[in-house]
C-alpha cells in the first residue's frame, strides 16, 4: 500500500487516492493569479494544524513578510507558526547552488523535524545561468537532492499562460518542461480571469504510483483557501 501525504485541501486528496505520495517531489505549475502560493501555504498550514507535520517554505522572492500578509488574509497565522518552528519560512538567493540549499534544508529538518517542504518559485533557481546544459544539470541535482531528504516536496513554477486550452509545450518555459520529467507529480492550476464557477481549474497531469483523476477539475479560492468544486465532470 502506498503511503500518502494528505494536502488537506478540500476535495483535492480524493483526486489522487488520498494525497501526494509520501516523500515524493512534485511541481505545481500555473500562471499569475492561478493560486500557486495559496496552494503551497495551505499544504504547509494543514500539515501543521491537521496532521502534526512540520514544514519549511523556501522562497526565492526578496521578502517573506508578504507571504505572511497573504496567509493572514486567509486566516492562517503563518508568522506564529514560523516563530514556533512548526513552519519555517526561509529566504534563499537565486544564486544559491544545490549544496547550499541541501545544507540549509538538512539543518532545518534536523532542528525542526521537517516533513513537508515547499520551494517557490523554482523558475528563479539558476536564473543567472545562461548555459542550458548547466541549467539542466543544476535542476537534475536539485531534484535528486530533494528526493533523498525524506520529506514530501511541493515546488512551484510559472507558466506563460493560465488558459486550459493553451497550456502545453508553448505555455511553459524550457525549465518547466525539463522539471516535468524529473519530478514524481505534476499539478497544473488554471485561471481564465473571467470569474464564475468555471474560472479556475486544477489538473493532475502526472503522479507516479497513483490512479489519479484527469482534469481539468473546477476549483475555487474562497476566504478559507482552495476548494475543489464538487459534482463537476463526474468527480467526487
Amino acid at each position: 500500500m502506498i503511503d500518502r501525504c494528505p494536502t488537506g485541501i478540500a476535495g483535492f486528496d480524493e483526486l489522487c487516492q488520498g494525497g501526494l505520495v509520501r516523500n515524493s517531489v512534485n511541481v505545481l505549475l500555473g500562471g499569475p493569479g492561478s493560486g500557486k502560493t495559496i496552494f503551497l501555504m495551505q499544504f504547509l498550514y494543514n500539515g501543521v494544524t491537521k496532521y502534526n507535520e512540520n514544514g519549511v517554505y523556501l522562497s526565492f522572492e526578496p521578502d517573506v513578510i508578504e507571504l505572511f500578509k497573504d496567509a493572514a488574509a486567509l486566516g492562517w497565522d503563518m508568522e506564529k507558526l514560523d516563530a514556533k518552528g512548526q513552519c519555517r519560512f526561509v529566504r534563499i538567493s537565486p544564486d544559491s547552488d544545490v549544496n547550499e540549499i541541501k545544507r540549509d534544508l538538512t539543518a532545518a529538518m534536523a532542528k525542526y523535524d521537517i516533513r513537508r517542504i515547499c520551494l517557490d518559485p523554482v523558475s528563479l533557481f539558476a536564473s543567472t545561468e545562461a548555459n542550458e546544459s548547466k541549467i539542466r544539470k543544476m535542476l537534475y541535482d536539485l531534484s535528486s537532492t530533494l528526493k533523498r531528504l525524506g520529506a514530501t516536496v511541493l515546488m512551484s513554477d510559472e507558466t506563460a499562460t493560465t488558459d486550459t486550452e493553451e497550456v502545453g509545450i508553448a505555455g511553459t518555459t524550457a525549465k518547466s518542461q525539463y522539471i516535468k520529467f524529473l519530478v514524481d507529480g505534476v499539478i497544473d492550476l488554471y485561471s481564465s480571469g473571467l470569474g464564475g464557477v468555471s474560472d479556475r481549474a486544477v489538473r493532475i497531469s502526472k503522479m507516479r504510483r497513483t490512479n489519479h483523476s484527469r482534469g481539468p477539475i473546477p476549483m475555487s479560492i474562497t476566504d478559507d483557501g482552495i476548494t475543489i468544486v464538487k459534482g463537476k465532470k463526474g468527480v467526487l
